[in-house]
């Protein structure tokens, strides 16, 4: 126990030097590493085909950068319809099924309605009452040239034809509303039943009616859409809002629509205001979802496919292959990515062929056996 005072001054030390010992072999074994990595690869002419190598070299093409919107398709009021029948009723048929096509004029249903017969018993009760009433008035008249009558007598048929001709054309009017045009009743006839139509041509999205329903007035029975035309209703943020400008184009898969105005309203819940795109001579469906990509800011830019670009994590290279016929990498910076070529940015653009195709197994060979041994 002695010894022990020593062996404590010994310990910082010997703590040092083991601290000194793994530093060393730690930047030994990274420089190892780093000395480890090829830089060059030469390939024989049979290698070279099994490899599928091509050469070429850059080329200018038209990029955009990429703004990603979503939203969804929306029918215009215009091609949308909720129909219903103006007075109450009973439902007797019903001809059409959700998602059934149909024509404008198209019968949807017929509903037998009470309230229907006690407006045309009023418009024939009506009518009746005018025919007196154009008579008396032509009596009154005869009288009061004849000097026999007295004036206010025709003054007073004339009143009440005209209170009954009105009264007559607001009850035609109101047949015409519910369907019934009043020149092609018989006289004194009475219809029951009517068909309630489709004001549009379209597909039935919604049906609300069963046989033998009662119905009040005005109750929405159908809802008909005509995806014709339909349109886009995207979201831009308010980062992206400057970069977005009538007539730019927005990609989805399957098609594409053309940006046709944006809306006045800021949403500050979400930060982003509406955009409306009508379809490239394409049919969604209403309320579908669309992710698109809106063409920004074209430019001409040196691009390669993008089987030349060898991704390593944040860096990108590609693979020259010098007159020696050696392949080296070289790193580029990459941008905007579309139908298959990348936009890439040389710090020195260089003068021998790139590798087109097959640089993915030129990099597996230049790094082969490396990460194998520890």
């Amino acid at each position: 126990m002695k010894n022990t005072p020593a062996l404590i001054n010994l310990l910082p030390f010997t703590f040092c030097l083991l601290l000194l010992s793994c530093s060393k072999t730690e930047t030994a074994q990274t420089e190892e590493a780093t000395a480890a990595v090829p830089t060059e690869l030469k390939l024989t002419a049979e290698q070279e085909k099994n490899f599928g190598i091509t050469l070429g070299s850059p080329e200018m093409r038209m990029v955009y950068d990429a703004i990603i919107l979503n939203g969804v398709v929306e029918a215009p009021p215009q091609q949308t319809a909720s129909v219903s029948f103006p007075l109450g009723g009973i439902v007797r048929s019903i001809n059409v099924l959700a998602g059934s096509q149909v024509g404008k004029g198209s019968t949807l249903a017929t509903v037998e309605s009470l309230e229907l017969i006690q407006l045309q018993e009023d418009y024939w009760k009506t009518v009746g009452q005018l025919t007196f009433a154009e008579q008396e008035r032509q009596r009154q008249a005869t009288l009061t040239q004849e000097d026999v009558g007295a004036k206010r007598k025709l003054q007073q048929a004339e009143s009440d034809a005209r209170v009954l001709e009105a009264a007559k054309q607001g009850l035609e009017a109101k047949l015409q509303v519910v369907g019934i045009d009043p020149k092609n009743l018989k006289t004194n006839q009475i219809v029951r039943t009517i068909a309630v139509r489709s004001p549009i041509a379209g597909v039935v999205k919604m049906t609300d009616a069963t046989i033998g329903k009662s119905i009040s007035a005005g109750e929405s029975l159908f809802e008909i859409v005509n995806q014709s035309g339909a349109r886009l209703v995207l979201k831009v943020f308010e980062k992206d809002l400057p970069q977005v400008k009538v007539g730019q184009k927005v990609i989805f898969t399957g098609g594409s629509a053309t940006i046709t105005g944006l809306g006045n309203n800021f949403d500050p819940t979400s930060r982003t205001v509406d955009a409306y795109a009508n379809l490239n001579g394409l049919r969604l469906l209403e309320g579908q979802y669309i992710n698109g990509k809106l063409e920004a800011f074209p430019r001409q830019a040196e691009t390669l496919p993008e089987s030349a670009v060898v991704r390593t994590g944040e860096a990108a290279h590609v693979f020259i292959k010098t007159p020696q016929g050696v392949y080296q990498p070289i790193d580029v910076k990459t941008g905007v990515t579309q139908d298959g070529f990348v936009e890439v940015i040389f710090t020195k653009k260089p003068s021998v062929p790139i590798v087109i195709t097959g640089a993915q197994t030129v990099q597996a060979e230049l790094t082969k056996g490396l990460g194998e041994e520890e």
